[in-house]
């Protein structure tokens, strides 16, 4: 009920006085109305710090994505890892050798500083690459050595690689007892009379396809002393030992020469490429591996 001034009562939804007509007082609310005001603020309090943490969790979970995703593209441009062979890939450094060409009008081709390469750890240290200028012909050595290579005016190329203060081998054939080391490395071009001059010693199509060239036998024959590791229709490993002229380029010295060839009788060919490696006999490891690589580049060219 609601009081008027005269002291009647009136009903609690009366604004005047029924009995007086003077406008009623207002009733005040209770105290007690503020306590659901306050639960609401601790909901709305709890509700805000919920949400809060659910945004934090997000942002925390999305900087572990990001990070993850920018190691991934990282690592995949460092290009650095070991296989369960016990294989490293690595990026191993380039050193173009000073360069003599057949045609003046020939330019440098800028190349790479490093090259990839997939190789047993324990030699990746040991190794560079080594080309001529134009990139045609690019080879494994030692890392440290000098090089030199040229380019002739039908597209062949060599390149060889030998320890700092050696002299440049002149000649396939090194005197016996010669403590010579060196790679090297060379490729025919389109000469087909050279590609089958060169490989027709190893291989039977190349002697036949020279006899029909030339009307003639092969000019030169393999030394019964030379050994063949491996032989297919388009590949020949083979090794010359100490004191043997023969396949290899150079051979005959003090050390073993390593060797491969290769040839294809199709005219559309990049005609033959061979590479021998001549170091000392307790090094016969490092010569499978620069043989290897070489093989792995050019023996399906």
């Amino acid at each position: 009920m609601r009081t008027c001034e005269c002291q009647a009562e009136n009903l609690d939804d009366a604004v005047y006085c029924a009995y007086c007509g003077r406008r009623l007082p207002e009733i005040e609310s209770p105290h007690v109305a503020t306590a659901p005001i306050h639960i609401a603020e601790t909901v709305t309090a709890n509700t805000e710090r919920q949400r809060r943490v659910m945004v934090m969790a997000a942002g925390f979970v999305a900087v572990i994505l990001v990070v993850a995703v920018g190691l991934t593209f990282a690592l995949r441009n460092v290009h650095i890892y070991i296989n369960s062979n016990n294989l490293v890939s690595v990026q191993l450094p380039l050193n173009v050798c000073p360069t003599s060409v057949g045609v003046s009008s020939e330019t440098p081709t800028i190349l790479p500083s490093t090259v990839q390469i997939e190789i047993n750890k324990v030699d990746s240290t040991k190794l560079a690459f080594y080309s001529d200028n134009e990139g045609l012909t690019t080879l494994l050595a030692p890392s440290g050595w000098t090089c030199t290579a040229a380019i002739g005016a039908d597209g062949s190329s060599s390149v060889q690689v030998s320890p700092s203060g050696q002299a440049d081998v002149a000649s396939g054939a090194l005197s016996a007892g010669s403590t010579t080391q060196v790679i090297s490395a060379s490729q025919t071009s389109a000469c087909v009379g050279c590609r089958e001059s060169l490989a027709c010693p190893l291989f039977v199509n190349a002697a036949n396809d020279y006899q029909r060239a030339f009307q003639q036998a092969c000019p030169t024959t393999r030394p019964t002393s030379e050994v063949e590791t491996k032989h297919t229709s388009h590949l020949a490993e083979f090794t010359d030992p100490p004191g043997v002229h023969g396949d290899a380029t150079p051979s005959g010295g003090q050390y073993p020469a390593m060797g491969v060839m290769t040839y294809f009788d199709d005219f559309k060919s990049d005609g033959s490429w061979t590479e021998t490696c001549v170091l000392p006999a307790t090094d016969k490891s490092l010569c499978e591996v620069i043989l290897g690589n070489f093989v792995a580049t050019y023996g399906k060219r």
